[in-house]
């Protein structure tokens, strides 16, 4: 069974009508984005807006970003894509939940090592930023959810039409990438002191 992401690859996801794309006038943006509209609750504005990745963009820069996204419903246990696939897309959890899973890594206890991604939760941000990415995990739909993507066409578009909002954005990915690296050295060195501790007590 093909998974989203790679259907929108065999597609050609350079093509600027790829459906699903969002596209809001500056006066319908700055509406739904409003915090005291009560039609706003849940808009795709007031979800971007909402987000710590884009607390530095103005209301402007946010609106030209956003045509750059797409959107998307997903049944459950809809494959978005796969391991070891080429990864092409960034995504953000709009509602419900993906989870990501490696079925070659098993726990102790012989079960499937799996993250599950909720509401306002990103990923497969390294598709963007690194050429021929493979995806380290699957990520699956596990139950109806939405999802919000843009796709490395996408970006390099926004990267010649609007350098500026694509340089932010790109910043962005930078510091949630070294957020993520430090977390990750951080248990690496609580790992090794482990190790070290248990070989001196043997």
């Amino acid at each position: 069974m093909s998974s989203y992401e790679k259907s929108v690859l065999e597609s050609g996801a350079s093509n600027e009508n790829l459906a699903n794309k969002i596209n809001f006038s500056m006066m319908k943006y700055l509406w739904l984005a409003n915090p005291l509209s009560k039609k706003s609750k849940d808009s795709i504005p007031k979800f971007l807006r909402n987000l710590e990745l884009f607390k530095s963009f103005s209301d402007n820069e946010m609106r030209i970003l956003a045509k750059y996204f797409h959107h998307r419903k997903f049944s459950e246990e809809e494959v978005i894509f796969r391991f070891s696939e080429i990864g092409i897309g960034f995504y953000f959890v709009f509602s419900g939940s993906v989870e990501l899973s490696r079925d070659q890594l098993k726990s102790e206890s012989g079960e499937d090592n799996f993250l599950t991604l909720e509401e306002f939760d990103y990923f497969g941000e390294l598709a963007l930023l690194q050429e021929g990415n493979r995806r380290s995990a699957t990520a699956i739909a596990k139950n109806a959810c939405e999802l919000i993507g843009i796709f490395k066409p996408d970006l390099e578009i926004l990267i010649q039409r609007h350098p500026i909002v694509a340089a932010k954005f790109i910043q962005s990915l930078a510091i949630v990438l070294s957020d993520r690296l430090y977390i990750l050295t951080y248990e690496a060195s609580k790992l090794a002191e482990k190790i070290k501790q248990l070989e001196k007590s043997k």
